[in-house]
């Protein structure tokens, strides 16, 4: 089985990872790159039998929806078929703008799996298994060809509230592991450690017994963390979004509903004018973003009653340019509140030591040596971009 990284062995964001069997090659992501650079644009991928017809590719793998793992779909060749989860393909087609009827069309027809269920592509045996990240229904892949086994993880974490399932899966993971390519995300912030969802929930409720009015900014598609804000509003107060955000958490419900309380009965009411008065009266929690619409509302309100929670990576608030902090100064209080979505340097060993690999390939960082350092005694392999690794 061979191995070809052609973005991510020494950078954050823009993932594109080949598995290739003697017989069958696959991919996994194809994604943009990240940068807070004002009117920046992302390299375009270019990849043999993917991007052009100079080659083969089976089919395409996409681990969950964020921009940096999906953001270059369109530049797939037609033709080539593409696999992702049901959730996070409802989720794209809710979350698409006009005039992208060609990309609607692509994601539309993407075939579906669920976690736990391996399927064939070709003599690639492949099995997903959902894990939590900031992303929901995000997969790792258990990959088997040629008498070998690789496991991609993709993007995640353990300290969020599907963490400890993403922990009993591993633990149920007897498979032996030659190959395990690995997320560092935070390899660069070696000595931190995030808080938990949990414990970022009941902020949430510290902040609406203090606040009459709660405003907060939060990335629209982060579904799981809005579920855990509506479910910390007490009996009496408003949870508030709009139709967008709306629709997104009917998805949410109709696909995981069965499977928690945590998505089930989710308490919303899409603002509207004609309940002014009863949103005055009784207070809430209201789900906002960087827009003329939402400062006009936020307006309507006594400031020394309200607090805006900021919930995003607080990158996006000192990048240069950035209008989020003219967005919080439209409310005398403003607080920072958010965790990672990505695996702390603590859970990766711990990953590690579970899975038990023979060779580890870090992916997704831009300090993939200090993988070395954390795991004195493991085989760590650290990659460039586009060199092919066979196992």
């Amino acid at each position: 089985m061979q191995i070809i990284i052609y973005r991510g062995t020494h950078q954050i964001g823009g993932m594109a990872t080949e598995i290739r069997s003697s017989t069958t090659c696959i991919l996994i992501d194809m994604g943009d790159e990240l940068s807070l650079e004002k009117d920046f644009k992302s390299t375009s991928l270019s990849i043999s039998g993917v991007t052009d017809t100079n080659g083969s590719c089976a089919a395409v793998l996409f681990t969950h929806y964020h921009g940096d793992h999906i953001g270059q779909l369109k530049k797939i060749r037609e033709g080539i078929p593409l696999f992702m989860g049901p959730l996070a393909k409802d989720i794209l087609l809710a979350t698409l703008s006009q005039n992208t009827d060609s990309l609607k069309r692509r994601i539309e027809q993407a075939r579906t799996f669920t976690s736990g269920n391996g399927f064939k592509i070709g003599d690639l045996f492949i099995k997903p298994f959902s894990v939590d990240h900031s992303a929901c229904d995000s997969y790792m892949f258990l990959i088997e060809a040629d008498g070998k086994k690789n496991l991609h993880t993709g993007d995640f974490r353990l300290h969020g509230f599907r963490g400890k399932e993403t922990t009993k899966l591993l633990d149920q993971l007897n498979d032996k592991v030659d190959a395990l390519i690995i997320e560092g995300t935070t390899l660069s912030r070696i000595d931190t450690q995030p808080m938990t969802e949990m414990e970022l929930q009941q902020m949430v409720r510290f902040y609406i017994d203090q606040y009459k009015y709660v405003f907060v900014l939060c990335a629209s598609t982060n579904v799981e963390r809005i579920c855990a804000m509506s479910k910390a509003v007490p009996r009496g107060k408003y949870f508030i979004c709009d139709e967008y955000q709306s629709n997104l958490l009917d998805l949410i419900e109709r696909h995981w509903g069965k499977t928690s309380s945590h998505y089930q009965n989710i308490k919303k009411t899409t603002y509207g004018k004609n309940l002014l008065p009863q949103f005055l009266k009784r207070g809430f929690l209201m789900m906002v973003r960087v827009n003329g619409k939402f400062r006009d509302i936020i307006r309507l309100f006594p400031p020394e009653k309200s607090i805006m929670i900021y919930s995003l990576w607080d990158g996006y608030r000192t990048a240069p340019g950035s209008t989020i902090p003219d967005f919080l100064s439209l409310v005398p209080q403003w607080e920072s509140l958010h965790t990672s979505g990505h695996a702390s340097p603590k859970d990766i060993q711990t990953v590690i030591e579970k899975i038990n690999p023979d060779i580890i390939i870090p992916i997704h960082t831009d300090n993939p040596e200090m993988l070395r350092t954390i795991c004195p005694d493991r085989n760590v392999v650290v990659l460039n971009d586009g060199e092919t690794f066979t196992i």
